[in-house]
């Protein structure tokens, strides 16, 4: 909101859990079903979208949400959506752009790319994106530039709502895939980013019950305040980043999850085609709720009747996944933003490996 100044207020939702590691106060994550307000109209207009609003419908992390049944509001009984985790990038980037006295032109692109990076996401996200790249030649990224600039039917009204503000929607896509020439470009192109900062904490507190650090938002205003990012603050978060990728999105579970979905698409590719890219889960589960009940069994089903459950011609499909590790050069400091990519790095290693073999090694 404004004060009677005009300037940007900061606002704060407080939670009295613990926190999971030495941040500031920890905070639960945003819901879609909570009133949540921007400085910005233009907030308010996008979200009002018909692709926006489709995000609410789309699971965060894919196939690996079927971990939660979903019987609770706290974070780690439920399974957080596409929609939310926008509203908390969202956040991240107006609490930004304020605290730093950005101009309007610069504050409203920094929320414009918040809002729509995730626009393009299909029904069970990273899921299915492989299979469907595969299949139709098509992926998130290549959607959200297509609705952005207006390419196709529900796209044109965030094309709309974009020239209404003046916004050009190349630039809004620049910033979005890290290609922007401009000062603010590193909030979103850095390996310290408003995207990973709300993703890790949300997926954090969908891991158990302990509360998703809610020190980035202090951290966010920190940031822009001083122009220096808090080193302990994003220390830990990297750290942070390193665990929930090992123990979640490429623990043994996921990655079967991920897998069975892939393989079950495959095997029935004739009955999907590309409009189902543009779906939201519920209307593809209608579609295909074979899929769904094939997820539910790999969740639910005690590993070693799972080979006698799925089909024996799975067991040898290989998948490709990625082991990722996620390392603090301490040695290196920060005295510029993009300082940032020198002290937070990551390796990457790719390997094929069958069904079979992730069942086995659970």
């Amino acid at each position: 909101m404004l004060d009677e100044m005009g300037r940007c207020q900061s606002y704060w939702i407080s939670s009295d859990a613990s926190e999971l590691m030495p941040l500031a106060a920890a905070e639960a994550t945003f819901r879609s079903d909570e009133k949540i307000s921007f400085v910005d109209p233009l907030a308010l207009e996008l979200m009002s979208t018909i692709p926006m609003r489709r995000l609410a419908g789309i699971g965060f992390l894919g196939a690996i949400d079927f971990i939660r049944h979903g019987s609770g509001r706290s974070g780690h009984r439920r399974r957080h959506n596409r929609f939310e985790h926008t509203l908390g990038v969202a956040r991240l980037a107006e609490t930004y752009a304020c605290e730093a006295g950005l101009s309007e032109k610069r504050r409203r692109l920094l929320l414009a790319a918040a809002l729509l990076h995730d626009v393009g996401h299909g029904p069970l996200s990273h899921t299915l994106e492989p299979v469907f790249a595969n299949a139709f030649d098509i992926d998130h990224h290549s959607m959200t530039r297509r609705i952005v600039r207006g390419e196709t039917r529900n796209g044109r009204g965030v094309y709309a709502s974009l020239r209404d503000a003046d916004i050009d929607p190349d630039e809004v896509l620049a910033m979005i895939d890290g290609h922007h020439s401009g000062p603010d470009a590193f909030l979103f192109a850095g390996s310290i980013n408003f995207d990973t900062l709300d993703g890790i904490s949300r997926s954090r507190a969908f891991m158990k019950r302990r509360a998703a650090p809610r020190g980035m938002l202090r951290a966010v205003r920190h940031w822009a305040q001083t122009g220096r990012a808090p080193l302990s603050e994003f220390d830990a978060f990297w750290t942070l980043k390193h665990d929930v990728y090992t123990l979640l999105i490429c623990g043994a579970r996921g990655r079967l999850l991920d897998a069975v979905a892939q393989a079950y698409m495959r095997a029935n590719i004739d009955e999907f085609d590309a409009s189902d890219f543009e779906r939201s889960e519920a209307t593809l589960r209608k579609r295909h709720p074979k899929l769904f009940k094939v997820l539910s069994l790999v969740a639910s089903q005690r590993l070693s009747s799972l080979k006698d459950q799925l089909p024996s011609s799975w067991m040898k499909e290989e998948v490709t996944v990625k082991d990722r590790a996620f390392i603090v050069r301490t040695d290196k400091g920060l005295n510029e933003p993009n300082q940032l990519d020198a002290r937070y790095t990551q390796s990457k290693f790719t390997r094929r490996i069958s069904i079979e073999e992730l069942i086995e090694g659970l």
